[in-house]
């Protein structure tokens, strides 16, 4: 149907409400998993488990990501259902005053998921999800507790069997701290990056970088088969529990993963622009008479002004760069500020090139593909997400939500919880 030390933990109900009805949320992020890859799967063969998990869920059939869609302020952006204007995490930003690049790394300045549970006095754990690490979760913090595999480099299924033992109530290992949780934590996020490590076309573990974009579907597909698999037998197991009918489960992505081929474009448009006298250069490359900063992300590129521009040399700007073949979409600042809510230390324009293209610092090496996502391609913007639980509707939901919708509309419904930074929608729809 269709819808638009060691310790043992037992905590106490500080919100006067029964702990037997309480609601309990797991998150699991798998990092890169574009939507595009559930018909991968189906055309490979390799759907079972994921048609088996959406005959029980509410699947997302117009989820999409944002602006920019790299991985640290999107996980930020989903925890706090808020943009980068509150965030405060556009991945980098360049300072004209002091010429440097400034990374934003983990920052999150909104409120985030973890936070708003703690702030409740519910039990929070974070399996690797690492906006959470001392944001709130540490490492021995048995309230707030911060989890990895101790052996590293660890992948989803090593992820996913420390979500497997909260679930059998076995202890676990925070730091050098044990920790058992009688009672299912209140919160529980895992993150996942095998997919995406795939889809930049890493070598990585037993799959070797591959020279076409082909090869690597038939790995990621391979890949996320089995990783859903073991969902799956997490979700059953969770089912046979006393807490089964508590869950809800949210499986999403913070990105999908687009495919660029050959030389980049970014010479090709500094060409362009010097050539109409408006100077253009890497930040490394600044000099005097430097009139625009070009600030490669991986696909996109953002131009950064090193004064105010007048209006005719931004309309001459932005004539130049959206007239150029390999470019497909320019954003403006205005329309970044309004409408994509970015951080106001971001670019004065964001060149997002056609398919396949890219304005990367250096040339794809010949042979190969390669692979990101910070692009406005659909195969990085259109992103799969699921919710599971007895509370939730079965069906599809078809109407667009963006990412920042997801938390805000569950923690409504769920928990009646309101995250203090939140600016996403809270549909109606999701939950029965």
């Amino acid at each position: 149907m269709a819808w638009g030390t060691d310790l043992l933990l037992a905590k106490p109900d500080v919100r006067g409400r029964s702990s037997v009805s309480r609601a309990k949320l797991i998150y699991i992020n798998i990092d890169g998993f574009s939507y595009s890859y559930l018909d991968l799967l189906r055309r490979m063969g390799r759907s079972a488990e994921l048609d088996e998990l959406i005959s029980e869920a509410l699947l997302l059939e117009n989820l999409s990501s944002g602006l920019i869609s790299i991985t640290n302020p999107m996980q930020g952006a989903i925890l706090a259902g808020a943009w980068s204007d509150r965030t405060q995490n556009i991945y980098q930003h360049y300072d004209p005053d002091s010429g440097e690049v400034v990374k934003h790394r983990r920052t999150l300045a909104a409120e985030n998921v973890g936070q708003l549970f703690h702030r409740h006095g519910d039990t929070v754990v974070s399996i690797h999800q690492f906006m959470l690490a001392g944001n709130p979760c540490e490492y021995g913090d048995k309230n707030a507790t911060y989890v990895t595999v101790p052996r590293q480099p660890s992948n989803a299924f090593d992820r996913l069997q420390l979500l497997e033992d909260l679930l059998r109530r076995n202890t676990v290992l925070s730091g050098e701290t044990s920790i058992t949780y009688p009672e299912l934590p209140d919160f529980i996020a895992v993150y996942i990056d095998d997919i995406d490590s795939l889809g930049h076309n890493n070598d990585y573990e037993n799959y070797p970088r591959r020279r076409l974009f082909a090869e690597r579907q038939l790995d990621i597909a391979e890949r996320l088969q089995l990783i859903l698999r073991r969902i799956l037998e997490l979700y059953r197991l969770s089912r046979s529990g006393k807490d089964g009918a508590r869950i809800i489960w949210l499986i999403t992505t913070d990105h999908g993963m687009t495919p660029f081929y050959g030389k980049s474009s970014l010479p090709l448009l500094i060409k362009e622009l010097d050539a109409a006298g408006l100077t253009c250069r890497l930040p490394e490359e600044r000099c005097a008479g430097t009139l625009l900063v070009a600030l490669p992300y991986t696909i996109e590129l953002a131009l950064y002004p090193t004064r105010a521009l007048t209006a005719e040399e931004s309309r001459r700007i932005m004539a130049i760069c959206a007239a150029q073949p390999y470019v497909r979409k320019v954003f403006t600042r205005q329309e970044m500020l309004t409408e994509y809510h970015m951080d106001p230390r971001g670019p004065e324009f964001l060149l997002c090139p056609t398919y396949g293209e890219h304005f990367y610092k250096r040339d794809a090496e010949p042979g190969f593909f390669a692979a990101s996502h910070d692009s406005c391609d659909a195969t990085s913007q259109h992103i799969f997400g699921l919710l599971l639980g007895d509370q939730v509707r079965k069906g599809t939901f078809q109407a667009p939500v963006s990412a920042i919708d997801l938390m805000p509309t569950i923690l409504k419904h769920a928990f009646d919880y309101t995250l203090s930074d939140s600016v996403g929608k809270v549909f109606e729809g999701f939950f029965c």
